[in-house]
């Protein structure tokens, strides 16, 4: 049956898993969780495998559940929600992100693979009051997933680990400057690409480079010289100077 009816959106909330690894080549980004290890704690908060669709929320999501069913966030705070019992998951003041995951994973179109949504090539929309979230058809079984939860420890995840950074293929002896000096993330980031800012690096703007191929934590130094680190939706190649990786 169904589960959760959306009542409030307020900023970005779509279905994310692992993505779609392996299709680079045809163009794909790999897309899915933009934190994997916050969608992993929530999914194992249910005993779940890792990669389960689960909700990523930017913003604010209020729900109402239509049957009782269970649910967990990136805290780990499996709980049971009765009929008709509301869930709001507000924005964290040290998150970008957050994530939701219902008992069952979360159902939504296989594309090669995924239910993961990728905006930039139409597959999946972001979710709108009104959207009706159900369970996917390979839901686990009640006691396996008890048994699951017990074994399984949290992950350990620390805002104050270090970003560690590989000298790029483009800019090698830039890196040094990047990673010395002080940045923040820009209003302007999302799911394609966090930019930061702060004082420009000083470089050649001309010097353009081919077109090469981009992965996800590539590091790209555009004209301005403000960095743009690629996130899980961007392309999956591009011209500007990839400085470092994340």
């Amino acid at each position: 049956g169904l589960m959760l009816i959306v009542r409030r959106v307020a900023g970005l909330v779509t279905v994310q898993d692992r993505g779609r690894p392996g299709f680079a080549a045809h163009g794909v980004p790999r897309g899915g969780a933009l934190v994997p290890a916050l969608a992993r704690r929530a999914n194992g908060a249910l005993g779940h495998d890792e990669g389960a669709a689960c909700l990523e929320i930017f913003g604010r999501f209020a729900a109402v559940a239509e049957t009782a069913v269970e649910i967990a966030t990136e805290r780990a705070d499996a709980r049971a929600l009765r009929v008709g019992e509301a869930i709001v998951v507000d924005p964290d003041p040290k998150l970008r992100v957050r994530y939701l995951a219902i008992a069952g994973g979360v159902d939504a179109p296989l594309h090669l693979g995924s239910r993961a949504t990728l905006l930039a090539a139409e597959l999946g929309r972001p979710l709108r009051a009104g959207d009706r979230v159900a369970p996917s058809a390979e839901r686990a079984d009640r006691a396996v997933r008890a048994r699951q939860t017990e074994a399984r420890a949290p992950d350990a995840f620390d805002l104050r680990d270090p970003v560690r950074l590989l000298a790029g293929p483009d800019r090698p002896e830039l890196a040094h400057a990047l990673a010395h000096a002080p940045w923040r993330i820009g209003a302007a980031s999302d799911r394609t690409g966090t930019r930061l800012e702060g004082a420009p690096i000083p470089h050649d703007a001309l010097a353009r480079i081919p077109s090469s191929p981009m992965v996800p934590g590539a590091v790209q130094l555009p004209p301005g010289g403000t960095p743009i680190v690629i996130g899980p939706d961007g392309p999956t190649t591009g011209g500007y100077p990839i400085v470092a990786v994340v």
